[in-house]
């Protein structure tokens, strides 16, 4: 009996399975910067709490010819590697970002790329362009797709990504990519009941959000194995009655501009649109960061003590406010790292008296240091400002005006943050975090040698990446055990 016909299935897959992947200089470039700042906050995570959880699950799945376990060096399944790799990619909040109609973090799917290049032997050039074509689906469908409105996580449009590009990267037929896909759209629809807000009994959010983006990786590169050896998924994912697009109450208009978006695209070039955070807290915060420490250099040069201040003013873009202030229980009153880092008055706090804002910003014992409890208690004014709002477009923008000692006034402007489209990393930017990030947990030698090995990992597209992903070991002065404060 001959089924309805699943349009959008059918596209994807045959997108995914015939777009052109000989990459441009330019979108070439955007791949690797991709991959670098990805190992910047993975391996400079690799001691949060999250991350050390998944590394001792990751002990069931030992195998001899597998994927690297970061830091460790011990070999586990591919599936394994995409989860638990990606874990600390997700530890910090310092990952990209990118928003259309909705938003979420198109480089989860690279930790599950590598995993599948090393297993299967296959040469950095693979590796790029398959990653290029995870993100030019994603952002398709963050362009294109409403989650927020029913309720939906990212981690939805992320295994469509992961999908389309493992089974590129597998050497999938268009059929299995089909099937794939099919498969990762019914079982891993996902709430976003984790972006609630609600806290655990030791004040945190929960832990689950670190692992949400590399589960939905680790649930596709499955759905590409389970579609490789002859599995089917559903006939109509996406357009069935109880299909991702009835689930995300999608409208016909919504179904007929990503196919005429798939139809239409020639190459893979998006990659270059995301945004890069500078430093380790959410997008809606890197302006206000760089706000605050523009008026800390001013108190500075002004011979102010800026632990005696009058007062700090905060006037912050619309969604900014209200991510970072209107839906926090107690955002003035932090007393955990995530309380810490999702709280504007705390971010803006610490970094106009510490002149800096690094993962040891929200330590408990910074977070509960008296001079900054001090500070929050009564000096810290956060209000939204229509004449600021551009929201993501315009990098969330937050302007800082901090009242010293003596009632002078210094101020820190409302402008785009280092890593936004309006202000691009350059590639020294790219390195500079890099080496910040990886050489406190890998040491000088091992991080050069590391950051040598990606800057040239396409260089030779008949050399397998499995050099580069056994060199992705720790120092072993360096302990992995103990969690970061």
């Amino acid at each position: 009996m001959a089924s309805h016909h699943d349009h959008l299935l059918h596209a994807l897959a045959a997108f995914a399975h015939g777009v052109p992947l000989g990459l441009d200089s330019a979108t070439r470039a955007a791949s690797r910067h991709a991959v670098i700042d990805s190992l910047a906050v993975a391996l400079g995570a690799l001691r949060h709490p999250a991350a050390l959880a998944g590394r001792r699950y990751a002990q069931h799945a030992i195998v001899a010819r597998g994927a690297t376990l970061w830091g460790t060096g011990e070999r586990v399944t591919a599936e394994m590697a995409a989860l638990v790799n990606g874990v600390p990619l997700r530890g910090y909040d310092y990952n990209d970002l990118y928003i259309g109609r909705s938003g979420g973090h198109p480089n989860d799917i690279i930790p599950g790329a590598l995993a599948i290049a090393q297993w299967r032997g296959l040469p950095g050039g693979d590796l790029l362009a398959a990653i290029a074509l995870g993100f030019e689906v994603q952002i398709a469908l963050f362009d294109t797709l409403d989650l927020d409105r029913p309720g939906w996580d990212y981690p939805v449009i992320t295994g469509i990504g992961a999908a389309c590009s493992y089974a590129r990267l597998l050497g999938l037929t268009e059929i299995q990519t089909r099937e794939a896909i099919a498969i990762v759209v019914t079982k891993h629809l996902v709430t976003d009941e984790v972006e609630s807000g609600e806290l655990n009994d030791r004040g945190d959010l929960t832990m689950w959000k670190r692992f949400n983006g590399s589960n939905a990786c680790r649930q596709a590169l499955a759905a590409c194995l389970l579609a490789e050896s002859g599995v089917e998924g559903a006939v109509r994912p996406f357009e069935g009655a109880h299909g991702l697009l009835s689930k995300l109450q999608a409208q016909p208009a919504d179904r007929e501009t990503l196919l005429a978006r798939l139809a239409d695209a020639r190459a893979c070039t998006r990659i270059g649109s995301v945004t890069f955070k500078r430093w380790p807290v959410g997008s809606r915060a890197q302006s206000a960061i760089q706000a605050a420490l523009e008026a800390h250099a001013s108190l500075r040069d002004a011979g102010s003590d800026p632990a005696r201040v009058q007062a700090i003013r905060v006037r912050a873009d619309r969604q900014v406010y209200e991510h970072l202030i209107a839906r926090r229980a107690d955002p003035f009153h932090p007393v955990s790292r995530e309380t810490a880092d999702h709280s504007l008055a705390y971010v803006v706090t610490a970094a106009v008296l510490d002149g800096r804002i690094g993962t040891d910003s929200f330590s408990p014992s910074r977070v509960l240091a008296p001079d900054i409890q001090a500070i929050l208690d009564a000096r810290v004014q956060v209000q939204a400002d229509p004449s600021i709002s551009t929201g993501a477009a315009g990098g969330f923008l937050t302007a800082v005006e901090v009242i010293d000692e003596q009632g002078r006034s210094h101020r820190g402007v409302a402008r785009p943050p280092p890593g936004h489209r309006l202000q691009p990393f350059t590639e020294q930017d790219f390195q500079a975090k890099f080496i910040e990030n990886v050489e406190p947990v890998f040491g000088r030698d091992r991080t050069a040698a590391l950051l040598d090995q990606l800057l040239t990992i396409d260089s030779d597209n008949n050399s397998s990446i499995d050099a580069l992903c056994r060199a992705l070991v720790a120092d072993p002065s360096t302990p992995l055990s103990m969690p970061v404060d």
